[in-house]
């Protein structure tokens, strides 16, 4: 294949993991940010849940603090029994503006001072007056909204309900809880008046008590009347402590909104986050909560769908690849053989001719036939290489292995070994010093020094001394087998490359000596499938090449 067709297979390549890489992490951001987003949503939702369940139990403390006040005789308001709520001072104003106390007088410049606020007694009177007619506190009345939906499931589980709706629900809230409060406190103000017998001579009536904010500080009116005599009407108040309500509302609701506050309300609430009891707006403050995070089902399967895709741009890459490398090598392959064809045929067909020819002399008949005879056994051994590469590459086993000795393995192959560089004008030179056997089969190690003997005879030919040296030396796990020569050599850099099958291309079969590139990749095979290897090394006296056949010891497997 051209690397131009292969640049272009690799470019589409890209261009297609790109479009998946970006189609998950577009897909990755969507689901983290859908789920961060409904992770806040849960958590607002639970925040509503906890400002809503604190509400209602601040509430009923409060309708409790209202209760007790509303059921407290209007002819002994500032006297008899102690009360639980924390207040200041208790007073009463009477029509013509007279302000009196009786717990605690020495207060009454100070309240004077806080009720008038340049303004008369009269006027105070008044104001006061208007602000209990009204019927309902302003700070808790809502405005007009939206109709707030009825609550079919928990807050919770409405994860999603938009702020209108938020604030919509909690309006209808503050109005139920609003309900709650007056009948409670109506019914403990009829409970107490059906068991307590007025005082004797006394017909004064109190109404619900209401807490109102006067000039920053918070008072607790109710208006007292006479039947039919309005000029007797009056209004008791108490004047508490803001600080110590705010403290007794909180600890309801500790364990639910712990860092919690509550701040004056003197406006009409829009959100419904305000007490229907006592004017005061509730501050949620911090909630402590995890930070939101992928659930687990869809972490996992994000992490699958990454790994799923990672991996399979990685199998389309490796796919690509083998493709490109197996087309390269059968091109290489058919180039490099289609030019060893061509040289034995073409001297097949030349030297055919001359035998065929009249007058030839029996020396020069000799010879052709001597040529014609070497090309043949060229020919043979390319194709067996080509059939013992392509049965090894389909997984086809040689003969089982035996153990024998390093002697009786390499003695009978002496022979054609020596005719293969006698061609070279080489000789051999093999010294067996071990008797270690070996697990090794005769013919696949023929095969594998054969290959080794015919490379010294292409490359070493002419060398100095005309000398190929077979050396046996035994290690504690395997016998190696030295194949050194004298000839040119192999540099470092190509001693994996020529390992390669079909390294060779039509180029370098032409300019180098004969053969396709695959001997050496043939015999590495070979001694791999026997449990040993075939590597190249730096050659002992540092010029020639230099091979090592490892093949394991027969007698390390019995121990």
């Amino acid at each position: 294949m051209r690397s131009f067709h292969a640049g272009w297979i690799w470019i589409s390549l890209a261009i297609c993991a790109l479009v998946i890489l970006g189609a998950m992490t577009w897909l990755t951001r969507g689901v983290i940010a859908s789920e961060a987003e409904l992770s806040s949503a849960e958590v607002r939702a639970d925040l509503q849940e906890r400002m809503r369940l604190s509400l209602w139990r601040m509430d009923a403390a409060g309708s409790a603090m209202l209760i007790e006040e509303s059921q407290r005789p209007v002819d002994a308001f500032a006297t008899g029994r102690r009360s639980s709520v924390p207040l200041r001072m208790r007073f009463e104003i009477a029509r013509n503006g007279l302000l009196v106390s009786q717990d605690h007088p020495e207060l009454l410049p100070d309240l004077r001072v806080l009720l008038e606020k340049g303004r008369d007694h009269q006027a105070v009177f008044q104001a006061l007056w208007g602000k209990l007619e009204g019927g309902t506190s302003d700070w808790s009345t809502p405005s007009v909204g939206i109709e707030p939906p009825p609550f079919p499931e928990p807050l919770q589980k409405q994860a999603r309900v938009s702020e209108v709706v938020q604030k919509a629900i909690g309006r209808n809230e503050l109005l139920n809880r609003g309900r709650m409060l007056d009948q409670t406190v109506a019914k403990g103000l009829d409970t107490q008046n059906a068991f307590q017998m007025p005082a004797a001579g006394s017909s004064l009536q109190a109404g619900l008590p209401r807490p109102f904010w006067i000039n920053g500080e918070l008072m607790l009116l109710r208006v007292v009347t006479s039947p039919g005599a309005r000029a007797s009407q009056a209004i008791q108040g108490v004047w508490l402590d803001a600080d110590s309500v705010k403290q007794l509302l909180l600890a309801e609701s500790a364990d639910l909104l712990p860092t919690a506050r509550l701040k004056a309300a003197v406006e009409r609430s829009d959100d419904g986050m305000v007490l229907a009891s006592f004017p005061f707006r509730l501050d949620a403050g911090t909630l402590s909560s995890p930070p939101p995070g992928l659930r687990e089902p869809i972490l996992l399967s994000l992490i699958a769908g990454w790994c799923a895709a990672v991996l399979a741009i990685l199998a389309a890459s490796m796919l690509v690849r083998g493709v490109i490398r197996l087309s390269e090598r059968r091109a290489s392959f058919v180039s490099a053989v289609t030019h060893e064809l061509r040289t034995p045929l073409t001297t097949f067909q030349l030297y055919s001719d001359l035998l065929g020819s009249p007058g030839v002399s029996e020396e020069k008949r000799s010879h052709y036939v001597r040529v014609l005879s070497l090309e043949a056994a060229r020919l043979s051994h390319l194709v067996e290489n080509v059939l013992a590469f392509s049965g090894i590459e389909r997984g086809n086993p040689r003969s089982s292995v035996r153990a024998m000795g390093v002697a009786e393995l390499l003695e009978p192959m002496r022979h054609r070994l020596e005719n293969r560089l006698a061609t070279a004008d080489l000789r051999l030179d093999m010294e067996i010093t071990t008797a270690s056997p070996v697990n090794a089969n005769p013919d696949a190690v023929e095969h594998i020094l054969f290959n080794l003997i015919d490379n010294a005879s292409k490359y070493a030919s002419g060398s100095s001394p005309p000398l190929v040296e077979i050396r046996v030396i035994s290690t504690a796990s395997h016998t190696s087998i030295c194949v050194a020569d004298h000839g040119p050599g192999i540099p470092a850099t190509e001693r994996q490359r020529i390992f390669r099958a079909f390294h060779k291309s039509a180029h370098d079969a032409a300019e180098t000596r004969p053969g396709v590139g695959l001997g050496l990749a043939l015999s590495r095979s070979l001694a791999r499938s026997l449990g040993g290897d075939l590597l190249c090394t730096e050659p002992p006296s540092g010029k020639g090449a230099s091979f090592i056949v490892k093949l394991p010891r027969s007698d390390m497997q019995k121990r």
